[in-house]
């Protein structure tokens, strides 16, 4: 069978929901708004725990849900932000010694 314009595919379309379903669907809806400020308190508070094994994906979480899932990176507002640069410094205690000893890493 090809493809028909303004034709559905499903002729019969959606099943129409029961009494029961559509209570059930509306308390669930119910439970999941009354306990969105404490579940948002939650992650919150697994985003802020330093030692938190989650903390990660809590605060992807927030980010997605604030600013959309597809941010790359945040910017503090002014236009002419450049990128974060992080330099890697090779630490000795003596700056002219270009190797570290093993005394570095007691």
């Amino acid at each position: 069978m090809s493809f028909v314009k303004g034709q559905s595919g499903n002729v019969k379309g959606r099943p129409k929901q029961t009494e029961q379903q559509k209570d059930e669907k509306e308390q669930f809806i119910k439970l999941l708004k009354e306990s969105t400020i404490k579940s948002l308190e939650s992650i919150i508070y697994i985003a802020k725990d330093r030692l938190s094994k989650d903390r990660f994906n809590a605060c992807k979480y927030l980010i997605d849900k604030a600013y959309g899932v597809e941010t790359a990176f945040l910017l503090d507002g002014s236009e002419e932000a450049g990128p974060l640069v992080i330099e890697v410094v090779r630490r000795t205690k003596d700056p002219d010694m270009e190797t570290e000893t093993e005394e570095d890493w007691e």
